[in-house]
């Protein structure tokens, strides 16, 4: 099953909007890094992480980690609460500079090979349909789509806060409205 999330986002009129997003499943806190010799080892309670599990970090981009990029679960140092991770499926223990200070999140990508995306903005008042995104996959195995909205359809748009959802659909038709949020619309004194 794949949960929807909230994130909102702002669209300049008469511009190109594009966004990557990845659908991701079992976000876990990280509570502590402890760090030997540069190689960190993250404390996540109950994170049901496996060896070669593909794992990406949010909410920080502290300690050298690049923030919504896949990385691997290591074996070493592999416990119900801890784990390391390799830039490489068994690959060396990633090495990190910098301290944690911001609050991190770990989580699975979802392997949405055989999804179709579609996302639309509405009103708010009345939900009429008032522009779609054109969605690609861009890395389906680990979860990875694009939204974007050309000028041809932005400068269509008037300034306000409208609503956005993001649907997956399985090649065998479940649904699953996967993210919605706010689009805010700003204005831009190029339009014409």
């Amino acid at each position: 099953m794949i949960y929807p999330a909230n994130y909102d986002i702002t669209i300049l009129q008469n511009a190109t909007f594009k966004t990557q997003i990845r659908c991701t499943q079992g976000r876990k806190t990280i509570t502590s890094i402890q760090t030997v010799s540069g190689m960190p080892t993250f404390t996540a309670a109950c994170h049901d992480l496996e060896a070669d599990d593909k794992v990406v970090f949010t909410g920080s981009s502290a300690c050298g980690l690049n923030e919504n990029t896949v990385y691997y679960v290591i074996a070493s140092g592999l416990t119900a609460d801890a784990f390391q991770v390799s830039a490489t499926v068994s690959g060396s223990s990633l090495a990190i500079t910098g301290d944690f200070a911001n609050t991190l999140y770990v989580a699975k990508p979802v392997d949405i090979t055989g999804y179709t995306v579609d996302a639309d903005i509405k009103e708010t008042t009345n939900y009429t349909q008032v522009a779609t995104f054109s969605c690609s996959l861009i890395t389906p195995a680990d979860g990875l789509a694009q939204l974007l909205l050309v000028p041809a359809t932005t400068v269509g748009l008037d300034v306000g806060t409208y609503a956005y959802d993001v649907s997956l659909t399985s090649g065998g038709g479940e649904r699953y409205y996967w993210l919605t949020g706010n689009a805010a619309v700003v204005r831009t004194y190029s339009r014409t």
